[in-house]
């Protein structure tokens, strides 16, 4: 990995197909609240099909363009991106956000405020696009993800002006890395998950070789998000469900002993259903649709105890350079309670 004094951060968009977002994305990244030189805004492009990179090229001519080959999925992409990176930190920044003007400046304070601090990710608040201005303005609200004991993401509602909380979580949608511990991490996100759960992974990853992933209340980063699009039953809604909790089981067996892990299966098993919760639907329909996950739950998670022994090697990697006490993730997740929903994002 190239290294370059001059650049503070490499900030990655990574895409496929998403050329209607690009515009509001990438014009907030080039106009941050700190001098240009010293970041950089890499679009990594996975073989779109819609001009995605044409568009790119002719309106944001500071913006480096990484053309993959094939459509990666969001894991090997971003890995792919990240490793033409030149800045100290690396940024990963989802193609259907918006970042306010002190985005990366407060994520760069907090990551450089603690030696132990090696990744940050900011608040978030939804965006109706074609609503820039809301970059300007001063957030008051927002929310923070970070895992449940149930080993699901979920949201809290927190004020902006509240202080850093240490978090399990590192969310992929917009977090910001210390270039400086790839070695020990071996990868950012596990190509293998090609979606979904690879930054769960990361974080978990991370808060095991003994370093903080911290919350950062004073960098806010506007994010399009259509709840009812996780409850329609198409190919598309199952093929996420799916992926989602066998994903899920596999990063907990990577990050946790055998005995660690048998203990907190039960808990991280329920975690499909009890995210039921936060759906935008009736409660005659969450029943419905909790009867319908249990078989699916328990077909998902079968496939990811086959998938199980492709992931030995590198869980012995991640446990033999843990620096973190025995059971210390399950005693984690028992601390964190399910936090209230929050109409923030919709319910």
């Amino acid at each position: 990995m190239e290294d370059n004094p001059k650049l503070k951060a490499s900030v990655v968009v990574l895409a496929y197909n998403d050329k209607k977002y690009l515009d509001a994305c990438l014009s907030s990244l080039v106009d941050q609240d700190m001098p240009a030189e010293d970041y950089e805004v890499i679009y990594a492009d996975n073989a779109s099909t819609d001009g995605s990179v044409a568009y790119v090229a002719e309106t944001f001519p500071t913006v480096r363009i990484l053309r993959l080959d094939r459509n990666y999925g969001f894991a090997e992409g971003n890995n792919r991106a990240a490793a033409a990176a030149r800045g100290r930190y690396v940024a990963f920044q989802n193609a259907d956000t918006v970042a306010h003007r002190r985005w990366l400046p407060e994520l760069l304070k907090a990551i450089e405020s603690d030696d132990e601090v090696k990744a940050c990710h900011p608040a978030g608040l939804p965006l109706n696009f074609g609503g820039y201005h809301e970059r300007e303005l001063q957030p008051e609200v927002g929310v923070m993800c970070d895992l449940t004991r149930y080993g699901y993401i979920d949201f809290t509602e927190t004020l902006l002006s509240g202080p850093m909380v240490a978090t399990l979580h590192a969310a992929g949608g917009s977090v910001l890395v210390d270039t400086e511990i790839f070695d020990e991490l071996r990868y950012y996100f596990d190509p293998s998950y090609f979606i979904y759960n690879e930054d769960t992974d990361l974080g978990l990853r991370i808060n095991n070789l003994g370093y903080k992933i911290l919350f950062v209340p004073s960098a806010a980063t506007y994010h399009e998000r259509a709840p009812s699009r996780r409850t329609v039953l198409n190919k598309k809604g199952l093929r996420m469900a799916f992926l989602v909790t066998r994903n899920r089981i596999i990063t907990f067996y990577k990050n946790m002993s055998t005995l660690e892990f048998l203990l907190t299966l039960p808990l991280v098993s329920l975690g499909s259903i009890v995210k039921l919760r936060t759906f935008p639907m009736r409660p005659w329909q969450r029943i419905l649709y909790a009867l319908g996950l249990i078989p699916y739950t328990i077909f998902s998670m079968a496939m990811a105890f086959v998938r199980i022994p492709k992931y030995r090697e590198d869980r012995r990697y991640i446990l033999s350079h843990s620096r973190q006490k025995r059971f210390w993730l399950l005693k984690e997740l028992w601390k964190r309670r399910l936090p209230p929903v929050t109409p923030l994002y919709g319910t």
